[in-house]
């Protein structure tokens, strides 16, 4: 398969940095919406796995990756930041594949653009986590006295499960402290990780999604301790989707597992018209 092509284009709050991969003509192409606190490059593995069945495209949210580092940060703008990225590459309709906070900002382009998602495949997503001011002090008092690269090692073994891949908390750790110009700012770092783990809530936008609803799947692995089980079983059960375990993934199956979690795409898009 050919190698990403990465590109920006200019949103609202400034540049908004995207990969591409080349795939079949003729086919719906596939929209990867990352988790907070890592970067379109998460999918990179995933997209190698599907080899080039359909084209596929990586949104880098704003404050994430190569893109600009300024707020707001709720589902709903990354939800702008990722229309942004398919009226500039021309992408009329997509087949939604998301994580952990992208299960809200799917959420929130299917309220915006219903016609332009075909389908929605989530993995450890969640619409509302809501941390209490207590435990989301703790967890910036922790990212201040280490720092974002460090942070993400720590705490590693607490959001990856015991069957993740080797090398897959290196990989977090860098995905989460790299930004456009070198290292991400810890300002830009805490700013989303309240706003994601606090703040955001897109349960009532879900519930005010007209229907038809596009077909979801929700995957949950069995040692996901930020989005469990009962946060998938709400997110399918307002999108009309079902919810199947993985068993020994965490929170990340698409780092954790990127061939497993290719062929769950896969099988899932075989059942859904193109």
């Amino acid at each position: 398969m050919s190698r990403n092509v990465s590109a920006a284009v200019e949103g609202r709050s400034g540049p908004i940095a995207h990969l591409a991969w080349p795939g079949a003509s003729g086919r719906t192409p596939v929209l990867f919406l990352h988790p907070v606190n890592t970067a379109a490059a998460l999918w990179g593995d995933v997209a190698r796995h599907l080899d080039g069945e359909r084209p596929a495209v990586a949104v880098d949210y704003r404050g994430h990756g190569r893109s600009v580092a300024a707020g707001p940060y709720l589902p709903s703008d990354y939800a702008a930041d990722a229309l942004t990225v398919l009226d500039a590459v021309g992408l009329r309709r997509v087949h939604v594949v998301c994580g952990s906070i992208g299960g809200a900002v799917a959420v929130e382009l299917t309220a915006r653009a219903p016609d332009r998602v075909a389908s929605i495949t989530a993995f450890g997503a969640a619409l509302h986590i809501g941390w209490p001011p207590a435990q989301l002090d703790e967890v910036e008092q922790d990212l201040r006295h280490r720092g974002v690269e460090a942070w993400f090692r720590a705490h590693a073994t607490d959001i990856l499960g015991p069957a993740a891949v080797p090398g897959a908390g290196d990989a977090l750790a860098e995905l989460a402290s790299s930004g456009g110009d070198g290292v991400r700012d810890i300002e830009v770092v805490v700013a989303a990780t309240r706003a994601t783990f606090g703040a955001a809530d897109s349960r009532p936008t879900a519930r005010t999604l007209r229907r038809p609803l596009p077909p979801t799947r929700v995957f949950v692995g069995s040692h996901d301790p930020t989005c469990p089980v009962e946060s998938a079983q709400e997110l399918a059960n307002l999108l009309d989707g079902e919810v199947h375990t993985i068993p020994g993934i965490g929170h990340l199956p698409m780092l954790e597992d990127p061939r497993g979690t290719a062929e769950k795409i896969r099988t899932f898009l075989t059942t859904v018209p193109d």
